[in-house]
Parts: C-alpha cells; sequence; structure tokens
C-alpha cells in the first residue's frame, strides 16, 4: 500500500498546507521581493503586523523547521510553492512520520507500514 506521507502526517495534527492560494489561512509563508530584487521569505500569522526580526527570513533552510511547528500546532498553512520546493520538504514527510512513530517499517514487505494498521 502506497503511503501518503504527507497527508497522513497533516491529519495527524489536525493541520492543513496549500502552495496555492485560496485565503483563509492562519500562517501564511511566502517569497517577497526587496526593491532592489532580492528574495525574502515572510512568515506570519495572517492578521499579525509585520516585524522585520520576527517575520523576515533571508534564507530557506531555516523555513522547514519552522513549517514543522505550525503543522504540529494544528494550523492551516499557506507555504509559496517556490518555498515548498526548494527547501526539498518532498523528503521531511517520511522522516517527520518515523519520528513521529506514524509509520514503521515492515521488514516482510521492505517498506512502510502506517503504524498500528494489521497486516
Amino acid at each position: 500500500m502506497k503511503i501518503n506521507y504527507k497527508q497522513l502526517f497533516l491529519d495527524h495534527h489536525d493541520a492543513s498546507l496549500d502552495t496555492d492560494w485560496k485565503g483563509g489561512y492562519d500562517f501564511e509563508m511566502s517569497e517577497e521581493y526587496t526593491a532592489d530584487g532580492y528574495s525574502i521569505y515572510l512568515c506570519r500569522y495572517s492578521e499579525e503586523s509585520i516585524l522585520l526580526e520576527e517575520n523576515v527570513y533571508y534564507y530557506t533552510h531555516e523555513l522547514t523547521d519552522k513549517l514543522k511547528e505550525m503543522i504540529e500546532d494544528g494550523q492551516s498553512i499557506y507555504m509559496a510553492e517556490s518555498i515548498y520546493d526548494e527547501n526539498s520538504i518532498y523528503d521531511e514527510w517520511v522522516h517527520w512520520c518515523e519520528e513521529q512513530m506514524l509509520i514503521e517499517w515492515n521488514d516482510e514487505e521492505g517498506e512502510y507500514k502506517i503504524a498500528g494498521e494489521d497486516e
């Protein structure tokens, strides 16, 4: 059985994640640009004022941890697709599910299975 690790992790925390803007999110992670064309990353609760020292990031490598934190808090999250792609978050879902014991290794099948599911 093919496991959708992303959905398993999100469902476990009653969170949602979109990379296509639909509106109505609790938390937003977007790419913005400075006047001279540099990328910066804005991460904030939807109604929160922007504080440079708290909400603006220059590098994306810290945003994966921020995303995980917001998911674990059960937030509805928008993350710009460019951030999602750049951080290779695709690779994190299995690790996060394993870390929280949502999946376990099945030696007979040579693949993961959802923890607690009967064979």
